[in-house]
């Protein structure tokens, strides 16, 4: 079993505990992502194995209910990964039950030797473990991602649960506003539960990069409109980020 997903099951395992959960108000939405660097050349070749060895298995574990939502999705602007895979669950238990098929489908004879493969092409990569934590008006509600996604990924300082209140104090009326002019089709603000340097996640999806760009171009200027206190304190405690679009392959 690979490193990663030794830690990811660890990980899981706790969050099936008695009490990880219990302080939500209501059900949340956890997120399994690995971000992959991949040989820029040969990466067409993992989208293909991705679509012939893994969405199927996806696909079955939605259509079960175990998961709520998947998406292997393209490098289109950013850093230094190229593609992103993740599947969610409002159920640590489920979650945790596709995680141990992935293994176990993984490493049959039927996969092996593809997977072997796969990670040759996308031999590096980052895990994180998000979970939802200011979310849009209409809720989550698991419908299909649209083509376009942009992820702003932020690194915080400890007074991450001011950052959490700003955004849903200023950010939320924003953005929602912004849904219901059709800017943009879906947002969620997510909290660092495992990986790196990034604690919290801002999530838009839109139909176009044209239409992410323009939203995030006039994003800032719109917060300090509202709210200009508060928009410098996010900035002070939230004070570097990472943005990437990323274009949806498969869900």
């Amino acid at each position: 079993m690979p490193r990663s997903w030794r830690l990811c099951f660890l990980f899981l395992c706790c969050l099936t505990g008695a009490s990880y959960l219990q302080a939500q108000a209501g059900p949340s939405t956890t997120s399994m992502a690995t971000y992959y660097r991949c040989v820029q050349g040969d990466a067409a070749r993992a989208d293909t194995i991705f679509n012939e060895h893994l969405l199927p298995y996806f696909r079955a574990e939605k259509a079960a209910g175990r998961i709520n939502g998947f998406a292997w999705a393209k490098h289109w602007s950013g850093g230094d990964w190229r593609r992103l895979f993740y599947f969610s669950g409002t159920d640590p238990d489920k979650v945790l039950d596709t995680y141990m098929g992935l293994i176990k489908m993984s490493q049959s004879p039927e996969h092996a030797k593809a997977m072997d493969e796969f990670q040759r092409i996308c031999s590096s990569h980052d895990d994180y473990t998000w979970r939802s934590k200011v979310t849009q008006a209409a809720g989550e509600t698991g419908r299909a991602r649209s083509a376009f996604v942009m992820s702003t990924y932020y690194v915080c300082k400890a007074d991450e649960a001011e950052a959490d209140s700003i955004v849903k104090s200023v950010f939320a009326p924003i953005l929602d506003q912004r849904m219901k002019d059709h800017k943009i089709d879906a947002w969620v603000w997510n909290e660092h539960l495992m990986g790196g340097k990034y604690r919290r996640q801002l999530v838009v999806d839109a139909a176009n990069p044209k239409a992410l760009l323009q939203h995030w171009g006039s994003l800032q200027g719109e917060l300090q409109k509202a709210n200009p206190d508060l928009s410098r304190r996010f900035n002070a405690i939230c004070d570097s980020h990472s943005d990437y679009i990323w274009e949806v392959a498969a869900q």
